[in-house]
């Protein structure tokens, strides 16, 4: 575990405040989200297809309206192991609005990898985003928007720090510092546990991992998620990412990031990523205060917004009231 994390004192967080007004202007912009979408996932609705990567391919959504309000797509990197319908809310938001991409990472269902020869470590899982930019031509003067939350902000940070990863714009939202799972396990369970075992197991290791987490519509897509997984592929790619900690390298990623915040749970704890977003030398950090039951809908919410400007204009208009001012001399 990271020296930092070790001795981190504890320091308020100001950056999580917002006036009563602003939030009651977040809660207009969550509900005017709101319409009536097809089956987002359906063919005729999005079109999907593979992207070679190394020892596979990886599954890529792509939509595009026919009159989009944006000016330029979104690229969405999903989290840990979820599922397309996960984000039903954040689509909802985009529908019949904004181009957008969405690259699944191998650890999910969806991709075809040799089981026998494939790496499922971070920097792996960065340079399958890389790669998967480049094939779909993504990169040089293309001015697009790089969107991930949680694991897929952890995936895009590796990038980053390996060198491999830019974009015009990048948004971390809840941005994950280290694997959430217990690291008894991971340590002292997981490289020893036969992928079939695991598999056996995972209803109890659901009981540990979730049992006292209260927030009940982050549960529920928890124990989705938990329930659809392919356990030789979370269970050989923990394993490969047990040590990961975000906080030992954040200090050497040169790119200019955009860290969101607006909802905690047990899994992501809001109070990191103001600290995280110190701790990046070239960031700024955005706090909309709403509930937990509208964490991917609020994605949608600053995806869009961040779509209808330019990377060279910056924070839209309409959110750039929310950005908070980073103490950064508290975690030095």
């Amino acid at each position: 575990m990271s020296s930092f994390k070790k001795n981190k004192k504890v320091h308020p967080f100001p950056e999580l405040s917002i006036t009563p007004e602003q939030e009651e202007k977040v809660r207009s912009m969550i509900e005017e989200s709101r319409q009536e979408v097809p089956p987002y996932w359906e063919k005729g609705v999005t079109e999907s297809f593979y992207v070679p990567v190394d020892d596979g391919e990886i599954r890529v959504f792509h939509w595009k309206p026919e009159n989009p309000v944006s000016i330029r797509p979104v690229v969405f990197i999903p989290g840990w192991g979820v599922v397309p319908r996960n984000y039903d809310d954040y689509f909802e938001v985009m529908y019949n609005k904004v181009e957008c991409f969405y690259i699944e990472t191998r650890e999910k269902g969806s991709s075809r990898i040799d089981r026998k020869k494939a790496r499922l470590d971070l920097h792996q899982k960065a340079k399958d985003i890389a790669d998967a930019l480049h094939y779909l031509g993504l990169e040089g003067e293309k001015d697009f928007v790089l969107m991930a939350p949680c694991w897929g902000a952890a995936i895009l940070m590796q990038g980053m720090y390996n060198k491999i990863i830019s974009a015009p714009t990048i948004v971390a939202v809840d941005p994950m510092h280290t694997l959430w799972f217990p690291k008894w396990i991971l340590s002292y369970v997981g490289p020893w546990l036969p992928s079939f075992l695991a598999g056996m197991l995972k209803p109890i290791f659901g009981k540990i991992l979730l049992g006292d987490m209260e927030e009940p519509v982050q549960k529920k897509r928890a124990t989705e998620l938990l329930d659809q997984a392919v356990v030789w592929k979370w269970h050989h790619s923990a394993v490969q990412v047990r040590n990961y900690e975000l906080y030992d390298i954040i200090h050497e990623i040169k790119n200019e990031v955009i860290v969101v915040n607006g909802t905690t749970d047990k899994i992501h704890d809001q109070n990191d990523y103001p600290r995280l977003a110190r701790l990046l030398p070239n960031s700024k950090f955005i706090y909309m205060k709403t509930g937990e039951e509208n964490r991917e809908r609020l994605m949608g919410v600053v995806g869009l917004e961040f779509s209808k400007v330019t990377a060279e204009d910056g924070i839209p208009p309409s959110l750039q009231e929310f950005e908070r001012e980073l103490q950064r001399a508290a975690d030095e």
